[in-house]
């Protein structure tokens, strides 16, 4: 019963808000969140390992929208994703020369980079280890390591050969990586697309786009065992999916809206499914496991009085097979100026416990024109009395293209127990770019030694 009028209410209150949607699909160009951010959360045990490779594994594949997304619901940290630029009204213009009509422009010249990237656990031992080369030349672009695949681009025309995957069908949900041919061809208003895979899928989708911030769109999925329709619906609003695998009771739905007013702004995710979950679909384990995994989140914002942000966070978490309903919830207040801003957030670990645990979290930051000062304590109240957690960090920013960071931790609040380190360094120039995460752990029984490392460098040409 629960189920159905969680269902119910959520459906109800996308078909109304979509009227007024807004394009939430991330960039592939932009990453959102950073490696070093997921270590953050990971080390200050906001979130677990299986949740952090999770979140690492969409940012290996470019799906930024769905890493974005993770931590949203795993950390409850905001992760602002760029907005498109919207459409503006055509106007009628007086015709120029071809000399001044903006063209764009390609280089037959081939460029690219290399990029090495690796991760290290607390053994030093190798994790993750992933090599690409990409290379840009005229519409086309080749790229080989985590996917290989050679795409061509050109005036709303697609073609990709390789592994195919989300990106590259412009799928809204996840999936799985096939290897074939992939085409999207454009006709006015309307994009066809197509796609045949070593395994015999096939793929067909229509897609009819009124203007630049609507679009819907409709695919057939023929799988080897299995075939499904997918439709989904983008609009100033955000955007809505459902995959139904022929068979099943209960499609599978994916809800992304959000809206921005003067004071405030809020933000709807959520997943819906069944038991079991479609194939073809390329899920993270927490939402496999979870018929709903879903968040809300409310802000409250004051420019003109010290730049004051309160916000509202929930999150909820149904486990397949059953009527219950895991939910956290949490609320954080910040205001002040760059100077001196103070910030304070409280947690309700779990609401089915009546909130019997909690966390608390002070915080103070003072940020200059090239320097960020960073001091905050978490106290966690619960049946057993606990150290604060005190965490100082610090960040220098010489250019834009240079960035050096320092954290500083007493888990236990106390020097002797232990002591932790994050050392994060950027670079990126014309040429080179790297990007180096180190974090070092001592204990009462254990001098410092690594605790984790994540290193990625890339040579562009």
């Amino acid at each position: 019963m629960v189920k159905s009028l969680v269902i119910l209410a959520l459906s109800v209150f996308a078909a109304v808000h979509n009227l007024y949607a807004q394009d939430t699909l991330q960039s592939a160009a932009t990453q959102p969140i950073t490696e070093a951010q997921v270590f953050e959360w990971w080390d200050d045990g906001i979130i677990t390992p299986e949740e952090a490779d999770e979140i690492f594994s969409r940012l290996e594949e470019q799906n930024y929208d769905e890493a974005c997304l993770l931590a949203e619901v795993y950390a409850q940290e905001p992760c602002a994703t760029p907005k498109k630029k919207q459409a503006k009204p055509r106007t009628k213009k007086k015709s120029q020369p071809p000399s001044k009509v903006a063209k764009d422009t390609v280089s037959i010249i081939p460029h690219g980079h290399l990029a090495w990237k690796a991760q290290y656990d607390a053994d030093g031992h190798l994790k993750k280890l992933r090599k690409e080369l990409q290379i840009r030349f005229y519409y086309f672009r080749f790229r080989k390591g985590s996917q290989e695949l050679l795409s061509y681009r050109r005036d709303g025309l697609e073609a990709h050969f390789g592994q195919v995957s989300t990106l590259e069908i412009h799928s809204h949900l996840p999936l799985d990586t096939l290897w074939g041919a992939a085409l999207l061809y454009p006709i006015g208003k309307f994009r066809l697309g197509a796609l045949l895979d070593s395994s015999k899928t096939i793929h067909t989708r229509i897609s009819f786009l009124p203007n630049r911030q609507n679009e819907i769109t409709a695919s057939f999925w023929k799988l080897p065992s299995q075939s499904a329709i997918a439709l989904q619906a983008r609009t100033t609003l955000g955007q809505i999916s459902a995959w139904y695998q022929i068979g099943q009771d209960m499609p599978l739905f994916k809800i992304q809206l959000q809206s921005e007013m003067k004071h405030l702004s809020w933000k709807t995710t959520a997943y819906l499914h069944g038991d079991p979950v479609p194939q073809g679909l390329n899920l993270s384990k927490g939402i496999v496991e979870n018929w709903l995994w879903a968040s809300q989140t409310f802000n409250f914002h004051w420019q003109d009085d010290f730049n004051t942000i309160l916000s509202a966070k929930a999150r909820l978490l149904s486990p397949v097979g059953s009527d219950s309903v895991s939910a956290r919830f949490k609320a954080s207040l910040t205001s002040g100026p760059d100077r001196l801003r103070p910030s304070l957030s409280i947690t309700c670990v779990e609401a089915s416990d009546n909130c019997n645990t909690t966390e608390w979290k002070p915080a103070i930051e003072s940020s200059w024109e090239r320097v960020t000062l960073n001091a905050s304590a978490k106290f966690r109240h619960d049946d057993k009395t606990k150290p604060p957690k005190i965490e100082l960090a610090a960040s220098y920013r010489p250019s834009q293209n240079a960035f050096v960071k320092i954290l500083f931790a007493l888990p236990d609040g106390n020097p002797v127990n232990a002591i932790s380190f994050q050392n994060e360094l950027k670079l990126d120039s014309d040429w080179l770019g790297c990007d180096l995460v180190f974090a070092f752990k001592k204990t009462k029984k254990s001098h410092f030694q690594p605790n984790f490392a994540h290193l990625q460098a890339s040579l562009k040409f």
